[in-house]
């Protein structure tokens, strides 16, 4: 088992051809796995010591897709606990501990 790859690396080879030459996602993938992985990725973005508005969270969001559901990329980043926000929307934040949640699919270095 020591030189088997680790699940997340097959996830992340195959993951790479979901991205344009300027690091934009350019299509959401339909498997959990790639799927938190590029969530994680633009969630990386967010500043775990401020507020966002939820126009800054679709900027950050829109800067890393090259596809127009932002939408639909902040509602499962929400759903899967990466960010968190006010009943009315009004403020946003990258969940504390979404690191420990899923460690498993964070590459190392």
């Amino acid at each position: 088992m020591e030189n088997m790859e680790k699940p997340v690396e097959t996830y992340y080879k195959k993951l790479e051809s979901y991205y344009d030459s300027n690091g934009r996602l350019i299509q959401y993938p339909s498997k959990r796995p790639m799927r938190i992985i590029a969530l994680i990725k633009i969630t990386e973005q967010i500043d775990v010591n401020r507020k966002y508005t939820e126009k800054e969270i679709n900027e950050i969001i829109k800067f890393n897709i090259a596809f127009d559901d932002i939408e639909l990329i902040r509602r499962e980043m929400y759903q899967y606990k990466l960010i968190g926000r006010l009943r009315d929307g009004s403020e946003y934040w990258a969940e504390t501990d979404w690191r420990n949640a899923y460690a498993e699919y964070i590459r190392e270095g």
